[in-house]
């Protein structure tokens, strides 16, 4: 069984993005994933990143968000952990995709197209702690329906 794991830990701070990017692209590298995979996979952890540093804390200051990159198998795993306020983004509802853009609310259409790009997304909530799982097959990595 062909098992691997990197972790960081990175501060609720745009910047971090980079840092987290780059990790990612030398796992990705390093276990052959390229292509439309890696490109999904990279806009899923800038889409759920951006949103936990904008949005995930009510207190200003550095908090600190844990993100997990693994592959098991074909599957490739990406997890991220942090202690912000309570928010399960899988419950956003559909976005609306048919009225005029001026009429569409704001917000939702990221964390949509991060649902199409992956396989399986999974939230819980441990004690104080968000814990959202994202998961892809390497062999499932054709392009999303809208």
């Amino acid at each position: 069984m062909k098992h691997a794991e990197v972790k960081v830990t990175v501060k609720n701070r745009i910047e971090d993005l980079l840092r987290v990017n780059a990790l990612f692209e030398s796992f990705a590298t390093q276990h052959d994933i390229g292509g439309r995979l890696r490109y999904h996979l990279l806009v899923s952890i800038e889409e759920i990143l951006t949103n936990i540093i904008k949005y995930g804390f009510d207190e200003e200051g550095a908090h600190p968000i844990h993100i997990t990159f693994r592959r098991v198998e074909d599957q490739i795993e990406m997890e991220f952990e942090d202690r912000g306020r309570e928010f399960n983004p899988l419950e956003i509802g559909e976005p609306d995709l048919d009225s005029p853009i001026e009429d569409r609310q704001l917000g939702g259409l990221g964390i949509h197209l991060v649902k199409k790009m992956v396989d399986e997304a999974k939230y819980r909530r441990e004690g104080d702690r968000n814990i959202l799982l994202l998961r892809k097959d390497k062999k499932n990595s054709a392009a999303p329906t809208a």
